[in-house]
């Protein structure tokens, strides 16, 4: 069922904009990569990918990231490494603009997939989990929730 987006598409899932920057087929699956844009309070259930290293690369507002028990924010101008296999999340304190890097590449199609078939996080959280796999993406918990400001 593995889709994949072209370059350019744009795709609005769970409260956050995804557009697809740079796909797997582009790079010979080395490399994958796609802009994000959410407000305060989204962001992704915990999870980590088997097989890619991500990178985020804040250009605006504060991410509180989680990575194997540990928690950091990140502000415009940051950088944030995620090596394969290592759980994370994070979430929108202020409103957010980030690029993600993916290597291998492939993740960056998972979002237009599950947005395709009108699922919603956490209702179905059971579907998502599936498709997530096809991505290098396993869900292992649920999301960070908002600091209280």
């Amino acid at each position: 069922m593995q889709t994949r987006a072209a370059p350019g598409t744009q795709t609005d899932w769970n409260g956050t904009h995804y557009k697809t920057l740079l796909t797997a087929q582009e790079t010979g699956g080395k490399l994958g990569a796609f802009a994000s844009n959410a407000g305060p309070g989204d962001g992704p259930p915990r999870h980590r990918h088997p097989k890619s290293d991500e990178v985020f690369v804040i250009l605006q507002g504060r991410l509180r990231f989680w990575r194997a028990g540990e928690i950091s924010e990140g502000v415009a101008g940051g950088v944030f490494y995620i090596p394969a296999g290592v759980e994370h999340t994070f979430v929108v304190v202020e409103r957010a603009r980030w690029i993600a890097l993916l290597s291998p590449g492939g993740l960056e199609s998972f979002f237009p997939a599950v947005a395709a078939l009108g699922l919603e996080i956490p209702r179905d959280l059971a579907a998502i989990k599936a498709i997530a796999a096809q991505f290098d993406m396993e869900i292992t918990g649920p999301p960070l929730e908002h600091p209280q400001q």
